[in-house]
């Protein structure tokens, strides 16, 4: 990346500090502000691979056009031979081109119901105590959700989705068959639950948010936006609001 990058100080510029490139392991995720930018990146990239004896492969590289919702449909098929694509598994996280984390959210309840129903015998097991079985919920459950929920902007919907996540778990976790008429504050009462789901994800983005502050330097990207102007809706909650 350093002989790619060399004498190339095009990018995406957030809070005033130009970023042409996030890596990971051996994931690298180039950003330009243009298609002509892109190409010319993921050109000298594959060039300097090559020095090294690595190729890129297409079929796994994926192309992205993050913009607003209206200027994002499928009419660009693909850009440098690479796919485009409106929604990708980026790190474990589902990264949309429109923004926002309505996408992941809906992901992770289908995967955190996914687990609960294979735990369908820890349930249904007598010998456990409604305590155990709680602890194994919070354990071995929520942390398939929460996985990257400290970069979630949540809205009011988002809520309202992960508390009917939360009470779908626990009225399984109880065997209450949805004929049953129990009404959600029961339900916490009987299982001694204080702390709600939606709390939990809305003090991961607070945590991490202080975390991001402290670090000396990162308050320029961690509070700023990506620039351009802002579409006339109401924006995304912030940290700070």
């Amino acid at each position: 990346m350093r002989i790619v990058l060399e004498e190339w100080d095009k990018g995406k510029s957030i809070g005033g500090r130009v970023i042409n490139n996030l890596r990971y392991a051996d994931d690298i995720t180039l950003l330009a502000q243009t298609r002509e930018d892109m190409k010319i990146q993921l050109t000298r990239l594959e060039a300097a691979s090559l020095k090294f004896g690595l190729a890129i492969n297409r079929d796994k590289t994926k192309m992205m056009i993050v913009d607003r919702a209206e200027q994002n449909g499928t009419n660009v098929q693909n850009i440098g031979n690479c796919e485009v694509v409106q929604t990708y598994i980026y790190l474990g996280s589902a990264i949309s081109s429109t923004g926002g984390c309505g996408e992941e959210i809906r992901r992770r309840c289908a995967i955190t119901r996914l687990a609960v129903e294979r735990l369908g015998k820890i349930w249904k097991d007598r010998r456990i105590t409604k305590k155990t079985k709680v602890r194994f919920m919070r354990c071995l459950v929520f942390p398939i959700f929460l996985y990257g929920a400290e970069t979630w902007s949540l809205r009011l919907p988002d809520r309202r989705k992960i508390d009917a996540l939360e009470m779908w778990c626990w009225r399984r976790l109880l065997k209450i068959p949805w004929m049953a008429f129990r009404t959600n504050a029961s339900i916490l009462k009987e299982l001694g639950i204080k702390d709600r789901l939606s709390s939990t994800v809305q003090l991961r983005v607070l945590k991490f948010f202080g975390h991001i502050s402290r670090k000396e330097h990162s308050m320029e990207t961690g509070s700023s936006g990506p620039g351009g102007r802002q579409k006339i809706t109401r924006p995304l909650t912030d940290p700070l609001d």
